[in-house]
């Protein structure tokens, strides 16, 4: 059965289809076989009742000759015998006549004279008042034969039996020839049969073969594949349906892409407008130094030394507001993806620089443990995208204070990045969803339920893994997978 299903369409057509023209030449044969045979056995079979018949009346005739002293004893019928026995147009292997109690009165073979028969033909012979047919195998001759008999007789009374068989040789030989015949059509018919089925293989199943390949490789993604149509068929109108189908999934695609990248940069705006105060904080800071700068300025600007100083506080104040304003547009940037070698450890920092207001505001406690030095081949925005949803998330679980722990270590072949709260965990219901688009447990306003979707999507797309385990009560630690090689 395995070696079968192994087999293309095209193959298990031609074989399935061999096999059953094989099947069905073999049954009619089989079938015109016997009945030809059926046919040539019941003619014999009636000729010989006639031929039986129609010699008993002039052997009775002899019989009563005989009897009446009218003629010699013996001299008619065994003439008569001799003659029949001697005709060419009939395969007789004896023929004899016995008298009333199986002896014999006469017979082509003048060696059998006297010898009384008391085998089971001969028996039932003697005992029916009808003509008998019999079939036996005859060793002399090496072949099946059959024994006629018929009784002489004149009213009630019986004057012997009349008993001849005939070989079946000649039957036998053209009912080989019958079957020779039949496999010989059936080799024919075989032959132009497996010529018909290449025929419709190619005209029918080839195209079928056609299409599943083409279907295999969009399967791959390949959505710039096209079938040729030919005719118009039934596959020619297949052909025609899967040609528009592809060129819907192709729209599709497009259209799915643009959305998914139109929903990204909303959870990134949607990022940004959760950090505000955190940047507002770190833009706030500088803002109050730089006033007080240009007041003492204005009070004391006169002295060269002093004015240098002040300058170059106003300066760094000005490049501190810079660098901030400068990585939050950097975050909500649309572009392309570039595989880059990052740095987690300061991937991690410039993150940190953004929620810090937030981890003082509520009481968090931020631990960072990271390898020295370690790196990970992504976009150096979809990492930052990916990380800061994980720590907003963690942050907005511990509404009471807590502690933020962010470990990264290598872990051949990639990296392993894990974000550990001791917030209030996910219900155990909940854990199978939280990757789900839309879906959310916050309170409305602080949530849009796609960031963690969309930090599946971006760690699939790098052939990454991402595992949560929770429990009520008692925090969530989120377990990041990337690879060090470009996807």
């Amino acid at each position: 059965m395995s070696s079968l299903e192994s087999l293309s369409l095209q193959q298990k057509f031609i074989l399935i289809t061999s096999v059953a023209i094989i099947v069905l030449m073999v049954i009619i044969g089989y079938i015109f076989t016997q009945r030809e045979s059926h046919l040539m056995y019941n003619e014999i079979r009636r000729q010989g009742r006639l031929l039986a018949e129609t010699l008993a009346i002039p052997v009775i005739n002899d019989l009563i000759y005989e009897r009446l002293g009218l003629v010699e004893e013996g001299g008619l019928i065994d003439n008569y015998v001799t003659e029949i026995f001697r005709r060419k147009d009939i395969d007789l292997i004896y023929i004899a006549v016995l008298d009333e109690k199986g002896r014999v009165i006469s017979h082509n073979d003048f060696s059998e004279y006297g010898k009384t028969y008391n085998d089971p033909l001969t028996r039932r012979a003697l005992e029916s008042n009808d003509t008998v047919v019999q079939r036996f195998y005859d060793d002399r001759s090496g072949h099946d034969a059959f024994d006629f008999a018929t009784p002489l007789s004149i009213g009630r009374k019986r004057w012997g039996t009349l008993k001849f068989a005939v070989s079946l040789e000649k039957v036998e030989e053209e009912i080989r020839a019958t079957v020779y015949r039949v496999i010989t059509l059936t080799f024919f018919a075989l032959l132009v049969g497996f010529g018909i089925i290449i025929v419709l293989s190619r005209r029918f199943i080839s195209p079928i073969m056609h299409l599943a390949k083409t279907m295999e490789r969009a399967g791959g993604d390949m959505l710039d594949v096209k079938v040729d149509i030919k005719g118009r068929d039934e596959l020619a109108l297949l052909g025609q349906s899967f040609n528009r189908m592809i060129d819907r999934i192709r729209e599709a695609n497009l259209e799915l892409k643009k959305t998914h990248e139109r929903l990204l940069q909303s959870e990134k705006l949607a990022s940004i407008g959760i950090l505000a105060s955190g940047v507002a904080h770190e833009i706030n800071n500088p803002l109050g130094g730089l006033f007080n700068c240009v007041q003492m300025l204005e009070q004391m600007g006169q002295e060269e030394g002093f004015r240098r100083e002040y300058l170059g506080l106003i300066k760094e104040g000005l490049d501190r507001i810079e660098s901030t304003v400068g990585k939050l547009l950097w975050m909500s940037r649309k572009g392309q993806r570039e595989v880059e070698e990052v740095d987690i450890g300061q991937t991690l920092k410039d993150i940190y620089l953004f929620v810090q207001y937030r981890l003082r505001k509520r009481g968090i406690r931020y631990v960072e443990d990271v390898e020295e030095g370690l790196t990970v081949l992504i976009d150096r925005h979809d990492l930052q995208q990916v990380l800061l949803n994980l720590v907003i998330n963690a942050v907005q679980s511990m509404d009471g204070g807590g502690e933020l722990r962010v470990r990264a270590r290598s872990d051949d072949p990639g990296v392993v990045i894990e974000i550990t709260d001791t917030g209030e965990g996910i219900e155990e219901e909940n854990l199978g969803r939280i990757f789900d688009p839309f879906f959310t447990t916050k309170p409305p306003g602080e949530g849009t339920g796609l960031g963690l979707w969309l930090t599946y999507e971006i760690v699939k797309n790098y052939n990454g893994e991402i595992e949560v385990r929770s429990k009520r009560g008692e925090g969530t630690t989120v377990t990041l997978r990337l690879g060090r090689e470009t996807p």
